[in-house]
């Protein structure tokens, strides 16, 4: 099962992809991310796009752990990270060899 599945109430936690709200709007997009941040998840999608919130403190989200966790991955598969983001374009450039800049 993937981690979306689960039984967790996203009224206190939020949304991992905002195209997910029922209501797209400034406000439920502000209003998702604190309660994400609230939760210690500071990354969120929204489609394709990875969203970074600064916790101003330290987390524990760049472990090796964590790497392994999303490497060869689909994006889904795992809660929203960077790690997934990278990983993503890395399999992407070596399918395409398109070995051009990437903007981040």
């Amino acid at each position: 099962a993937f981690h979306w599945q689960s039984n967790v109430n996203v009224q206190h936690v939020g949304v991992d992809d905002m195209v997910l709200l029922s209501k797209l709007s400034e406000q439920s997009i502000a209003d998702n991310l604190k309660k994400r941040l609230h939760g210690n998840s500071i990354f969120t999608y929204i489609g394709p796009v990875l969203i970074s919130v600064n916790p101003f403190k330290q987390m524990p989200y760049f472990t090796e752990k964590d790497m392994d966790q999303y490497q060869g991955a689909a994006q889904y598969e795992n809660p929203p990270h960077i790690y997934a983001l990278a990983d993503n374009m890395y399999r992407r450039t070596i399918r395409e060899s398109n070995f051009g800049p990437v903007l981040a």
